[in-house]
Order: structure tokens, then sequence, then C-alpha cells
């Protein structure tokens, strides 16, 4: 059987490093302030200056202007161990990475917001480094999306907000593969939309929704490579073992689907509130991944994905004048259930999350919350990249957020 260029069989190690990539690239947990509830009621919730993100109507329930300042780190665990070979388990891949986030809000008139909200959409930072069973494919990896997001609201009437906003996003990606002997840097601006609306039912009741736009980053950047001989038991005969040096430009896409979410809050007593929201992304648009090198040899491969929906209950208690308890838990069904398509970029499961946070009144125009949320990522098999065994995954957020008021 004619071999097949090694040209090919780089863009195919790079292939299989980026298949799961698309599934990083959204953690609510870094943009959205609903933490301590596990992202319940944050289409609803409209307190202070993360509302311009999380739902731009919300904007309206602000009186002046106001800022919220985010800082938070997440303890990422990512542990593979084979089916057969344990020497080919890996350690834990993930680790403890900083994050923050910032959001503005100004009143322009009683009817009319403006809002900017800087936030980390999501991503990966990952390093099993050479000797696991996947260490052709992917030795090391960081992505990472950044988010803009300027936005308005306008108060129709006072039961009905309408809010909407301009979503520029930047990409970074940057990988290493095939034992060590090759990187890939990339990155790319997408834009996007979001939309919001609030509607107050009565005093104690009001329901909120809100849509994003799906995001298409179309990563462009350099690779280099080493001279290397890889062994492919599973393809023997179709492709050339020997990649020669190689140095050039590089092109792969991720997708950050179209959003809707749903949210209520029930003021059920003085003290005791109910936040809860239901959530649908649409993966299965990420119907393939593509990659090219030197602009040309376009391989592309099969997502698989399905589409996630999302619920979320919690509840908040004011336990005195100045301190509100806060609880929560949440769930989102698998992108992604069979082995041969996973990938140890950032395999995916169903996801539980469990979260509790503080609210502490310091005066009358700052607020602080501090949060910390439990995420079990779940126990995906794979049967790909020549790997062959389980993951075992979670994520923890600790985080603290700095609200101020300026009336």
């Amino acid at each position: 059987m004619k071999k097949i260029h090694s040209l090919t069989l780089l863009s195919s190690a790079l292939l299989l490093a980026c298949q799961a990539n698309a599934a990083g690239t959204l953690i609510p947990e870094m943009s959205t302030m609903t933490v301590s509830t596990a992202g319940a009621g944050s289409a609803v919730i409209a307190e202070n200056a993360s509302v311009a993100y999380s739902n731009p109507a919300g904007m309206s329930y602000l009186d002046g202007d106001a800022l919220s300042v985010n800082l938070a780190m997440m303890d990422l665990g990512v542990h593979y161990k084979d089916a057969s070979d344990p020497s080919l388990d890996s350690g834990n891949a993930g680790g403890l990475q900083p994050y923050g986030s910032l959001y503005y809000v100004h009143q322009l008139n009683d009817d009319v917001h403006l809002g900017m909200s800087i936030s980390v959409q999501g991503g990966s930072a990952l390093d099993y480094g050479t000797s696991y069973g996947g260490a052709l494919n992917l030795n090391d990896l960081r992505l990472s999306v950044m988010q803009f997001n300027p936005s308005v609201s306008y108060q129709v009437n006072p039961k009905l907000s309408l809010g909407a906003g301009l979503q520029i996003d930047y990409a970074t990606f940057e990988e290493n593969l095939l034992y060590g002997q090759a990187n890939v840097n990339t990155d790319s601006w997408s834009l996007g939309y979001n939309l919001g609306a609030i509607y107050q039912w009565n005093k104690d009741t009001r329901f909120g929704i809100t849509y994003r736009s799906r995001m298409e980053h179309d990563l462009t950047g350099t690779f280099n490579s080493s001279s290397i001989k890889v062994d492919l038991p599973n393809v023997p005969d179709q492709l050339d073992p020997s990649i020669s040096a190689k140095s050039g430009l590089a092109g792969l896409n991720v997708l950050n689907p179209r959003q809707v979410e749903v949210s209520g809050l029930h003021q059920l007593s003085q003290p005791l509130s109910l936040v809860w929201s239901l959530g649908f992304e649409q993966w299965s648009d990420n119907e393939s991944t593509r990659i090219s090198i030197n602009g040309n040899n376009v391989t592309q491969i099969a997502r698989n994905f399905d589409n996630v929906w999302t619920g979320a209950l919690g509840a908040r208690y004011q336990l005195t004048s100045r301190v509100r308890l806060e609880a929560g838990i949440g769930y989102a069904s698998s992108p992604l259930d069979v082995p041969e398509y996973q990938g140890a970029d950032l395999p995916v499961d169903t996801q539980h999350r469990y979260s509790i946070g503080v609210t502490y009144q310091w005066t009358k125009d700052i607020t602080f919350n501090t949060y910390y949320s439990y995420v079990d990522y779940g126990e995906p098999e794979i049967n790909n990249d020549g790997m062959n065994g389980q993951f075992d995954n979670s994520n923890q957020f600790f985080g603290i957020t700095m609200n101020m008021a300026f009336n």
C-alpha cells in the first residue's frame, strides 16, 4: 500500500490532539458570578455589575454605576489510568490555575445602562509529560479564551427589561506533542452577540432568559517539529512512521456553541430565596475539526458531539443584616459518550456541581462574595489516540468578588 507523506502523519497527530479542545472552552465558573449557587439564577440575579455579562437586561435593576472585580483560583484534576499497562498511567495533568474577571456598569439615564465585561470564557492547561499512553498526540497544552463583552440594557416598563451585547473573543492555543518533539502556537479573534430579558412577575418572583451566539475560532499560527520516528500499531501500512523536521503555518478550528438559559428567582420569605436555571448548549453544531499545514493538506475528523442540557438549583439565606449564606447544586449532560471519540486534551463526561458561598455587606456600597465549588467531571472512558483506559476528572474553584456601587 502506498505510504502517506509524513506531513499527513503530523497533521493527523495534531488533529487527534485537538479533538476535544472545544469542549474545554466553556467553563462557566470563570465568567458567570453565580458560582456559590452552582450557576442557579445566573440569568435573573441582578445585584451587581457582573450582571452585565450573565444577563445584560439585569443592568436595569442597578441604581447608578457599579463595578465588580473577581479574583479566583481553580484546581483542575485530570488523571489517566490505562486499562492494561500501569506504566502508561499519568499523574495529575492539571493543577492550580489563577484567573480573574472585571465588570462595569454605567447608568446613562433612567431607562438605559451601558456595561463592559472582561472575563475568561474557559480553557485548560494540562501537562501529561512524555511517558503516558497518549504521549504521541499530546504532551502539554494551554488553551484560553478571553472575552470582551460591551452591552446595553433598556427598561421597557417596570416589569420588562431587555439587553444586548457584542462578544469579542481572543483565543490562544499552545501545544507540545510527538513526545515533546513538535509544538504548535496559534491564536484568533472572533465576534458574536448575546441577548437577554428579565420579567418581574410580582414583587417576589422574576424570570430571566439569555442567549449567546456561537463563536467560531479559526486559529492560525506556527508549528515546528524535529525529525522523529513513531510507532503506530493501529495503522502500520498506511502511514510512514518517519517525520522529518518541519516548520511552517498551522490552522485549526474551535467552536463555542450557542447557548440558551432560563432562570427564576423566588423570594419565599424575608430571609430565604430560591433560584434555579435550565440551559441548552448546541454542541452538535461542531460536526468536525479541521486542520491545515502551510495552507494545504487539510484534514478533518468527525466530532460526534451531542447537545448539552444543564440544570441548577440554589438557595440564599439572609442570616443577618450583613451576612447571606448561599448554596447550590448543578448538572450538565455529557457532550460525548463514545470512547473512540474522546481525547486526552480534555476528556468530557457528565458534570455535577456542588457549591457554597457567603456574601458580606461591608459598607452600604461595598459587598464581598466568597465562594467554593467542587465540580465532578466524571470518569470518561477512552479508546483512541493509542490510549485504552479511563480518566478521573474534577475541578475546584475558590474565589472572592468585590462589588462596588456608585450612587
